[in-house]
């Protein structure tokens, strides 16, 4: 169903605008890089809480310093990583939540080889779906193929035969891991991109010197 709101097409081309300069993958990225290490330690669960509540600062930093000072810059209209990192807590989240209530059943809660193999298609799937909203409303190429990333990584993982040294739980953080370095490696490239594309802003001298 097409939009009857006239300030649509304007909203979409600054959301893209603003997504364009790679910040909000990397930012992502490290987010999910922290939680595939918190299902091998989970010391590092406490680290992803505390990342993602210093995140928007650290957010408003880079776009201060590196972002707004530059020909081209797009104020983002809401804090765009939110839903993202919402959607990735809650595939962290909804894993580990799988993990205490199987393993609980089976004995010790979260032994490492007692989680099940399919739990990377599990999170993959809440990933994709995170991926999915900036995607549709921005447009952005990248994003889809985070989605199809998300969605064809889980299923490698959870039923490629990887051996009897890896255990269940290493499908989940091998996943995690795959996708935190897609993502990290993409958003570095689109920040280098933009940073050639829209070059430092220079104010013109006063009273015309």
């Amino acid at each position: 169903m097409t939009s009857t709101d006239p300030l649509e097409t304007l909203r979409r081309r600054a959301y893209r605008a603003a997504l364009e300069d790679g910040v909000a993958d990397v930012v992502i990225g490290l987010f999910t890089l922290i939680f595939g290490v918190a299902t091998q330690r989970r010391g590092f669960l406490a680290l992803a809480v505390v990342y993602m509540i210093t995140c928007k600062s650290a957010w408003r930093f880079v776009h201060r310093d590196f972002v707004s000072r530059r020909v081209g810059y797009a104020e983002f209209p809401e804090n765009p990583p939110a839903v993202q990192l919402v959607w990735t807590l809650a595939a962290g989240v909804i894993s580990l939540c799988v993990v205490a209530v199987v393993t609980l059943s089976k004995g010790r809660v979260w032994n490492l080889a007692r989680w099940p193999d399919w739990l990377p298609m599990l999170a993959g799937l809440v990933l994709a779906a995170g991926f999915l909203h900036p995607a549709a409303r921005s447009g952005l190429v990248r994003y889809y193929a985070y989605v199809v990333a998300a969605i064809a990584g889980s299923v490698f993982f959870w039923l490629f035969p990887l051996g009897p040294s890896i255990n269940p739980s290493d499908r989940l953080t091998l996943f995690l891991f795959s996708v935190s370095g897609l993502i990290i490696g993409t958003g570095v490239a689109a920040i280098i991109r933009f940073a050639r594309a829209h070059p430092v802003l220079t104010l013109e001298a006063r009273d015309g010197r």
